[in-house]
């Protein structure tokens, strides 16, 4: 992966560490009356290139609205002088298009190979291409054979046939990571040969370099659905010469690609690997398949431990096909307050039917508020669940930001929740919230309202002007949608977006 591609896939973190302030006396004290020009300035940080790079976090922050007003912004940053905020531009064009799908005109206009490689692999991550795009794409005849390979990938778990030219000579390359892929996709139709040469290539290499190879391997299989190869991947990483996260890797993308193989692979995983941590992830595998799961798994995989059981509880429960018994072994999952096992169930959960998943996630969030002294366990998934839930069933979120009155921090939680739902529903228990939060969680609530409601009573626009202004201690990726939303809902976002000024 280049450079520029690692500075641009930076996560994005929300941060809470703000000073809280009781009640939203503070909030409505914010006295500023006209916050537009203040919005303007706070969207210009937007348009104007850093390089720390916060830039590219604001706008991912305003891509993150799905908002068709934005439009015109996302067009002028395709015209910017900066490599980051032009890619920014061409995916939020493709993103608020229908179907989603780049702009190939507009990735190739780019003038550097490596940031037309960055526009292409955040595509093929976003699902943001379509077939025909795809092959304009590899028209191209100085796309980088990564490039090549990833988007032949991509064609494939689409379900169309692979352009194909390139992959002979990409199966060569020197870099294991393109030669594997290539590999497999090339298996896909019927070649086996470049298989057996890449196999005796791993020989020569390293056991730190053949496992990064099979671990890749394993993920991009899995990724583009290429199934062909994954019983010879199994076969090759099965002995002891590969290291049991290598293994691991594997064995879930064959669950997942070929379920008999794969829970044949599983058993023999579990048979000989019975460390409490292999047995946990092994079984969290085997739990989060959606179907084909076997009877009797669950009894391989017991060694009397509570998670452990609980796990093969929902492993039997799984395959017994009842979703209201897969529900139920769940919510024990949970109750063991162990965080990989609670996001792995609360993921699972979004399988089940609505009602039943709205259940699971209801009971984690209820145990996360009554349960003190588990919380460090389950606080990581404590808001996708939360917005989750916020997506079904708004009211369930009310009752549990009422619980938390004394915990300023965990109601911020459930309304950031409401906020990501962007539903009418999220927005109205929102505007009844306001009011009994802190002044951060006050903000975050006419946030979610704004988010949430096609218009705004002029008493809320200007408390959303207050946000806007910085009188509710958002973060400056919250800000800088208060900011938008607030020019929006004044009838002014086309004036707001003339004054930006991309560069």
């Amino acid at each position: 992966m280049n450079s520029s591609t690692i500075r641009y896939c930076v996560i994005v973190a929300v941060m809470f560490a703000t000073t809280i302030v009781g009640g939203s006396s503070a909030f409505s004290q914010y006295n500023r009356t006209d916050h537009f020009d203040g919005a303007v300035s706070t969207l210009r940080r937007c348009a104007s290139p850093s390089s720390a790079g916060e830039h590219h976090a604001l706008i991912v922050s305003l891509r993150s609205l799905r908002d068709p007003t934005l439009r015109p912004f996302f067009e002028s940053l395709t015209r910017s002088s900066h490599w980051s905020s032009r890619v920014d531009g061409i995916l939020g064009l493709a993103e608020l298009s229908t179907p989603n799908d780049i702009d190939a005109k507009l990735v190739l206009a780019l003038p550097a190979i490596e940031d037309r490689s960055t526009a292409i692999r955040n595509a093929v991550g976003l699902r943001l291409l379509q077939p025909a795009t795809i092959l304009e794409l590899l028209k191209s005849a100085d796309l980088p054979r990564l490039d090549r390979v990833v988007l032949n990938a991509e064609l494939h778990r689409q379900g169309m046939k692979m352009e194909g030219s390139g992959l002979e000579d990409a199966a060569a390359d020197p870099s294991d990571e393109i030669a594997g892929l290539a590999t497999a996709l090339l298996m896909e139709s019927g070649n086996t040969v470049q298989w057996d040469r890449f196999a005796e290539r791993l020989k020569t290499r390293s056991p730190e370099v053949a496992n990064a190879a099979m671990q890749e391997l394993g993920r991009a299989v899995l990724l583009y659905s290429v199934r062909a190869p994954i019983a010879r991947i199994a076969e090759t990483t099965g002995g002891d010469t590969y290291a049991l996260p290598t293994r691991m890797i594997v064995t879930g993308s064959a669950l997942a690609l070929d379920p008999a193989l794969g829970q044949r692979e599983w058993r023999k995983l579990v048979e000989k690997e019975r460390g409490q941590a292999a047995l946990v992830r092994a079984g969290l595998q085997l739990m989060s398949q959606i179907s084909g799961v076997e009877p009797g798994n669950g009894s391989v995989l017991r060694n009397g431990e509570p998670l452990v059981e609980a796990i093969a509880d929902a492993i039997d429960a799984n395959a017994s096909g009842d979703p209201v018994a897969l529900a139920t072994a769940l919510e024990v999952v949970i109750d063991r307050a162990n965080r990989p096992s609670a996001e792995w169930a609360v993921k699972r959960a979004a399988g089940l039917p609505p009602l039943l998943a709205a259940r699971v996630w209801r009971h984690l969030l209820t145990y996360f508020l009554t349960a003190p002294f588990n919380t460090p366990a389950l606080s990581g998934s404590v808001l996708d669940c939360a917005t989750r839930l916020a997506m079904v069933d708004a009211g369930a979120i009310e009752t549990m930001i009422k619980s938390a009155a004394d915990e300023r921090q965990v109601q911020e939680i459930f309304i950031l929740a409401l906020c990501n739902a962007s539903t009418p529903e999220a927005a109205d228990v929102a505007a009844r919230m306001r009011g009994s939060l802190s002044r951060r969680g006050d903000a975050l609530a006419i946030l979610a309202v704004a988010r949430g409601r096609p218009t705004l009573e002029p008493e809320l626009l200007t408390d959303l002007g207050i946000a806007a202004a910085g009188g509710g201690d958002l973060d400056p990726t919250l800000l800088v949608q208060a900011a938008w939303l607030f020019a929006r809902h004044s009838g002014r976002g086309e004036q707001a977006l003339s004054q930006i000024g991309v560069k």
